[in-house]
C-alpha cells in the first residue's frame, strides 16, 4: 500500500540533527546563566551562537570561564553541523532534481521509439485496471495524467509505466505519447467532458486509432461516439449487466472471468486479424494447424462483413481481414500474431507500374 505524505528519511534526519543543536545550546545556556537567565534568552544567546550573527552576551559570560569554554566547543561544533547538514540536504535537493530530469530524458526516449502501443489517458481506478491488464498482457503502453504523484501510484502496483504527466486533452500532450504511431487509446477521465475532447483530439492527430472512452452519464454516449470514440463504456450500465448476469448465470460469467483474467494463469482471450496478404488466407483451421504454435483454442471467428462464426470447425476456411478469437498464452498470441503477418507474395508484386 503506497504511503502518502512520508517525509524523506534523509530531511527527518536533518530535522532531528538541528533540533538537538538548538536543545544543547539552549539548556546549557541557561545552566550557564542560572537563574537570572530566562530560557528565551538562552534560546537568543543559542541562535546568535550558531549562526554567528554576534548581537552580543546577553547572559553575562565575562566572569564565566566554564561557559566561555562551552560557548567556544559549541560555537565549533553547532555551526560545522549546521553547514554539514543544510550542504548535505542542498545536495539531496540538487540530486533529487538532476535524478528527475535524466528520468525524464530517459522516458522521451523510450517513447520515441513507441510504435503500434496503447495510450491510457488518466490513471484512475478504472485506468489502473487497464494498465495492469494490458501489463499483464505485455502490451506495450503509455500513462498520461495530469498528476505527477501517480508515478508512486504505478509504482505502488509495481507497474513499470512511462507516465507522461500533462492534461491528455492538450495536443502537445498526447504528441509526446507518441498518439500517431499508437496502436489504441483509452479516454477513462471521470469527466465525460474531457473525454469527449480526448477522444476528438486523438482521432485528428490520428484517424487510424482505435478509441476507447469511458462515460459516467449515459446520455452523453452519443456525443463521445460522435467526437470519434469507436467504442463507449457507460460503467453503470455494464454494472447493472455485470450484476444481473451474477444473478442468473453465475458459472457463465466465472467462465469468462477465467478466460479473461484468471491471475493464476497467463491465459487470455485474444484477438488477432488475418492480414490480406497472409499465407493463410484460403486455409481450413485443420491445414493452418494452429496448435504447433502451443496449446491454443479457437473460440470464434468474425468475418470482415461482421459475420460470427462460434465453435468453428476444421473445414471453415481463412478469409483475408478475418478476425480470430482465440484462447492463448501471449508468448502463443505473438507467435500466431507472427505466423498469420508472414506475407505471401503480393498480387500486383512484379507488375510494372
Amino acid at each position: 500500500m503506497l504511503r502518502r505524505g512520508r517525509v524523506p528519511r534523509r530531511i527527518s534526519y536533518v530535522f532531528y540533527i538541528v533540533l538537538l543543536i538548538i536543545l544543547v545550546g539552549t539548556v546549557g545556556f541557561k545552566m550557564i546563566g542560572g537563574s537570572e537567565t530566562s530560557w528565551l534568552d538562552a534560546l537568543f544567546m543559542t541562535a546568535t551562537t550558531i549562526t554567528t550573527v554576534g548581537y552580543g552576551d546577553v547572559i553575562g559570560l565575562a566572569d564565566k570561564p566554564v561557559g566561555k569554554l562551552f560557548t567556544i566547543v559549541y560555537v565549533l561544533l553547532s555551526t560545522g553541523t549546521i553547514l554539514y547538514v543544510f550542504t548535505s540536504l542542498s545536495a539531496y535537493i540538487i540530486e533529487g532534481e538532476l535524478r528527475k530530469v535524466f528520468r525524464q530524458r530517459s522516458m522521451h526516449r523510450r517513447i520515441a521509439k513507441m510504435k503500434d502501443h496503447f495510450v491510457v489517458c488518466g490513471i484512475g481506478m478504472v485506468g489502473l485496471y487497464i494498465v495492469h491488464e494490458l501489463y499483464q498482457s505485455k502490451y506495450q503502453q503509455i500513462a498520461v495524467d495530469n498528476d505527477e504523484g501517480k508515478t508512486e501510484v504505478l509504482k505502488a502496483h509495481n507497474l513499470n509505466i512511462d507516465l507522461v504527466v500533462g492534461d491528455a486533452t492538450e495536443n502537445e500532450v498526447l504528441e509526446t505519447a507518441m498518439v500517431r504511431r499508437a496502436k489504441g487509446l483509452f479516454a477513462t477521465t471521470n469527466s465525460d467532458n474531457d473525454n469527449v475532447v480526448i477522444s476528438l483530439t486523438a482521432k485528428q492527430l490520428n484517424p487510424e486509432l482505435r478509441v476507447i472512452a469511458r462515460c459516467n452519464d449515459t446520455k452523453n454516449i452519443d456525443k463521445i461516439r460522435r467526437a470519434g470514440a469507436d467504442a463507449v463504456v457507460a460503467l453503470n450500465y455494464i454494472g447493472g449487466l455485470r450484476m444481473t448476469s451474477e444473478m442468473l448465470r453465475p458459472h457463465v460469467v466465472t467462465l469468462i472471468d477465467a478466460m479473461l483474467r484468471d491471475r493464476s494463469s497467463e491465459v487470455r482471450v485474444e484477438e488477432i486479424q488475418v492480414p490480406e496478404y497472409s499465407p493463410y488466407v484460403g486455409k481450413s483451421l485443420a491445414e493452418a494447424d494452429f496448435r504447433a504454435v502451443g496449446n491454443i483454442l479457437t473460440i470464434a471467428l468474425r468475418k470482415a462483413q461482421g459475420e460470427w462464426i462460434y465453435n468453428p470447425t476444421p473445414d471453415v476456411v481463412l478469409e483475408k481481414e478475418m478476425h480470430l478469437i482465440i484462447l492463448a498464452t501471449p508468448e502463443e498470441r505473438d507467435l500466431m500474431r507472427g505466423l498469420l503477418s508472414e506475407e505471401k507474395a503480393s498480387p500486383t508484386a512484379g507488375k510494372p507500374a
